[in-house]
């Protein structure tokens, strides 16, 4: 087994990063000051015909306590650039590099209200909260592909999927049919940069699974719910839709999602070979999918019959091997590269659905007593470690590794 080289940043980038303090009130300065020159594709509402003024979730939650509840624990909620600092250094950064560019290319999907309401500032608080409510309850069906944003875009009523709503004093509701598709999900998740390196193909690997065929969309999985109430002033219904996308929910709807299997052999007097085979074999699209910080690791520990540590791996010394995912590079080769600098992708180890992938670990064994045990961990994270180096995070906050799945082998 062959170690592959540590990634590194070009120094002229660190340095660029560590000098800039990044209160938001200067991002969104920074923000407004580029609109001019980067919004020619901007799609605005029409807001003069609209009778709907857009509010904040705490206004939601008078009436949808529950629902709002759980749109605060998840990563919706937290998509903006105050409340996701990684995501926020990096789109302060990038704004600057890229002149604006990516004002265009991450805005809409991460502040989205503030492409509704015109508030690139963020004067209103509505305008700080990430994929809001208000937001996605106003789209009412498949827009201008190349649109920002790509939705119809319908003020005058919040958007639902119950075919006969309960009137409210509240505000006008509507019906639409498009938010139960896969679609309403695939322009946010399935994109490419400025230089046409596709980042994310969450939807695209969907609809390349069975999963699309078998008509299971991404709200069946992410979205399941169940008996409750929509609204205070509604009646009780057999299934309302789960807001937090939590990864509990998830492992409920699709349990064994993950699997890993380890198998191994003596291999000569003082090592042992083993294989792990790592299978998708429930996610709906690849594993890990969306952008390419998203990364599954495998992490290997031998011990001897005592209990002592013989062995343990590196998967960041092992991009090859013990890390799948997506890996980019920029013009000069320089990887991983921020997403908005790739000019290529140098690696996709990304596993598709219903895919394996089977690794092979030589793991030196000398002086050991009795027979081996093998540990096994496939661990889910959402950035690199040089990532969070590069832009001063706390590998506490931002690294951590959730368990997808485990095995152990004994070889005597």
């Amino acid at each position: 087994m062959t170690a592959s080289p540590r990634p590194g940043y070009h120094h002229g980038t660190l340095r660029s990063i560590r000098r800039f303090a990044l209160p938001s009130i200067l991002l969104a300065a920074a923000a407004s000051t580029v609109v001019a020159g980067a919004a020619f594709g901007y799609t605005p509402p029409p807001l003069m015909k609209a009778d709907v003024n857009l509010q904040d979730s705490n206004t939601c939650k008078a009436c949808h306590l529950d629902i709002t509840e759980q749109w605060e624990h998840s990563a919706h909620s937290k998509a903006d650039r105050n409340k996701n600092e990684l995501f926020g250094r990096m789109y302060f950064f990038s704004l600057k590099q890229t002149r604006g560019a990516t004002l265009i290319a991450c805005g809409p999907c991460h502040e989205t209200a503030s492409f509704v309401n015109q508030d690139f500032e963020g004067l209103r608080d509505v305008s700080k909260e990430g994929v809001t409510c208000v937001y996605c309850h106003s789209i009412s069906g498949p827009g201008d592909p190349k649109g920002i944003p790509p939705y119809l875009i319908d003020l005058t009523a919040y958007q639902g999927t119950i075919r006969t709503p309960t009137p409210t004093k509240s505000h006008k509701s509507a019906y639409s049919g498009y938010l139960t598709k896969a679609d309403y999900c695939g322009s946010c998740h399935n994109y490419s940069n400025q230089h046409g390196v596709k980042i994310g193909d969450t939807y695209g690997e969907w609809q390349r699974s069975v999963y699309a065929k078998q008509g299971v969309t991404c709200q069946s999985c992410h979205m399941p719910g169940g008996p409750g109430r929509n609204s205070s002033e509604g009646p009780a219904r057999p299934r309302v839709a789960d807001h937090s996308f939590d990864h509990d929910a998830l492992a409920k709807a699709r349990p064994n999602a993950t699997k890993l299997a380890l198998t191994g052999a003596r291999n000569g007097a003082d090592s042992v070979r083993v294989y792990a085979t790592l299978t998708n074999s429930g996610w709906g699209h690849s594993m890990p999918t969306g952008n390419d910080q998203n990364l599954v690791l495998l992490r290997i520990r031998a011990l001897d019959s005592t209990g002592k540590i013989l062995w343990e791996n590196d998967p960041f010394t092992e991009w090859s091997v013990s890390i799948f995912g997506i890996v980019l590079a920029d013009e000069l080769g320089t990887w991983p590269a921020d997403t908005w600098n790739a000019t290529k992708t140098l690696s996709n180890r990304r596993i598709k659905a219903g895919a394996s992938a089977r690794v092979r670990y030589d793991i030196p064994t000398a002086g050991a007593k009795g027979p081996i045990t093998i540990q096994a961990h496939a661990l889910y994270r959402q950035s690199k470690p040089v990532t969070l180096e590069a832009y001063g995070l706390s590998e506490e906050q931002y690294g951590q590794e959730r368990t997808l799945a485990e095995a152990t082998a004994k070889v005597p």
